[in-house]
């Protein structure tokens, strides 16, 4: 895909696309496709902000089993509606899973911190989660994933676990309350000092591409 972005096109310096997100969101593992087309069809000079919200605090208790029943029938649905793999197998355990992803999102920031790498540990937790059925809230797990993916285990052990890395959490949640972020995934077109939210349209990432030409005056993405 091309654009027919121009010199005369270039985007201000203050302009941003902050997309948020949790990486075990299931909407947000549906997303993951129109996300990377999308990106692909963006004039490249559009600046794009990556930041891991929080769905789940940090907990050991087992969630309720209407709760557990409730996701099951969303990645169901997810399923249906992105056409993304889901492995139901997950809600099978007995008792069910905590209902937790901070341990995720902060697995995400670690990877990001080391080595400017949290988009592909985003991508190895959703596949690890949805697909392998893995409990990706562990440490542990979390981890292996990352070794997987070419981290010291050692170097992201302790990485994950580090008050930076909370802290860089705890910034990044405070940043999306501030933003008017309420659900994940979300898209907002910082521009001209204004927050712009960008319908997520679950593949339709030609349609988005157009809303956020049209809202910085450019020409449409074509093909």
């Amino acid at each position: 895909m091309t654009t027919t972005q121009t010199a005369s096109q270039d985007i201000s310096t203050n302009t941003v696309l902050v997309y948020v997100h949790d990486p075990m969101c299931s909407w947000c593992y549906g997303f993951r496709p129109t996300w990377i087309g999308l990106r692909a069809i963006l004039p490249p000079s559009l600046s794009v902000v990556a930041l891991v919200g929080g769905l789940a605090p940090d907990s050991d208790e087992p969630m309720p089993i209407e709760l557990a029943e409730h996701l099951a029938a969303t990645w169901s649905r997810v399923a249906s509606v992105c056409g993304v793999p889901m492995n139901l197998e997950y809600w099978s355990q007995v008792p069910p899973p905590p209902r937790t992803t901070y341990p995720a999102c902060r697995a995400v920031i670690a990877a990001e911190q080391i080595a400017g790498r949290g988009e592909v540990m985003t991508a190895r937790i959703q596949d690890a989660y949805y697909q392998e059925a893995q409990n990706v809230w562990r440490d542990e797990v979390l981890v292996r994933l990352a070794t997987e993916i070419g981290f010291s285990a050692e170097a992201f052990a302790q990485a994950l676990t580090a008050e930076a890395v909370s802290t860089q959490h705890a910034e990044q949640r405070a940043l999306a309350e501030r933003l008017g972020v309420s659900g994940y995934p979300s898209l907002l077109l910082i521009h001209d000092g204004q927050g712009i939210p960008i319908p997520v349209r679950h593949g339709a990432p030609d349609q988005m591409a157009i809303e956020i030409s049209e809202v910085l005056g450019l020409s449409h993405p074509t093909h």
